[in-house]
């Protein structure tokens, strides 16, 4: 258990090592390292959502124990579920025009409706979640962290209290990450980390280069109405409705 005075020598090496792997597949490793100085986490969740909610999408979904349970729950989250969370309805609502980090919640799973609880809580077996809300000023988007605790007792005194204390820095890290990430991965790459097909991501690719759906198809040796069904398939995975929403997203 850690106390307000230990917390920083603790994980200062933590956090160097962060720094220096913004932007790489290396850094999740040393993030969960460094977490791992402050709490027992058993699930990461972090979720962007676009300043007018025309889209949501996964940026991290990492369980602990069971890396497969992770990605169905965030897949189930953003097929709608999320409209239902409270607590991201509340942060969303207490963002501060002045700060860059939301106030922080604890939730236990006896505050949440029925079916909301069984669905994201009972079945992985958590009990208790610390969220926040990192808001990006360049774009105006909104990153949903969230971290999962099992123990029917949620999080101890101490591991809170870290939590409460660097919530700020573990908001600028991430965000950073996902900055020089999504940099790093060109338009096609982060098209693809956002769940699209090759194919979907390919054409999205060609609209954003000012493509018809007739130059694609033949550009691709494609019929036009596939192109159209491709495109008509992305955008609904991204949540969007025309090419303006494509370039805010990339």
């Amino acid at each position: 258990m850690h106390s307000s005075r230990d917390i920083w020598p603790d994980i200062a090496e933590q956090v160097a090592g962060c720094i220096d792997r913004l932007g790489s597949g290396k850094f999740y490793p040393r993030f969960f390292q460094m977490m791992k100085a402050l709490a027992q986490i058993d699930q990461y969740m972090v979720f962007e959502f676009s300043p007018n909610g025309e889209y949501a999408t996964c940026r991290l979904a990492h369980n602990v124990e069971h890396p497969d349970l992770g990605l169905e729950l965030a897949s189930l989250y953003l097929d709608g579920a999320y409209l239902d969370d409270p607590m991201l309805q509340e942060l969303k609502a207490s963002v501060l025009c002045q700060t860059d980090v939301a106030p922080y919640r604890l939730l236990e799973k006896r505050q949440l409706p029925p079916v909301y609880r069984r669905r994201f809580f009972n079945v992985p077996h958590f009990d208790t979640k610390f969220s926040f809300i990192v808001l990006d000023r360049k774009s105006q988007h909104l990153f949903y962290v969230n971290f999962y605790s099992k123990k029917e007792d949620g999080f101890a005194d101490g591991q809170l209290d870290s939590l409460k204390q660097i919530s700020s820095l573990i908001g600028s890290l991430l965000l950073k990450h996902f900055r020089d990430e999504r940099k790093q991965r060109g338009v096609i790459k982060s098209l693809l980390v956002s769940g699209l097909s090759e194919r979907e991501a390919q054409i999205c690719d060609m609209i954003l280069q000012g493509h018809t759906a007739k130059s694609t198809g033949n550009a691709l040796g494609l019929s036009e109405s596939t192109i159209i069904t491709y495109k008509k398939r992305a955008f609904k995975k991204l949540k969007i409705s025309r090419k303006s929403e494509l370039v805010r997203f990339v």
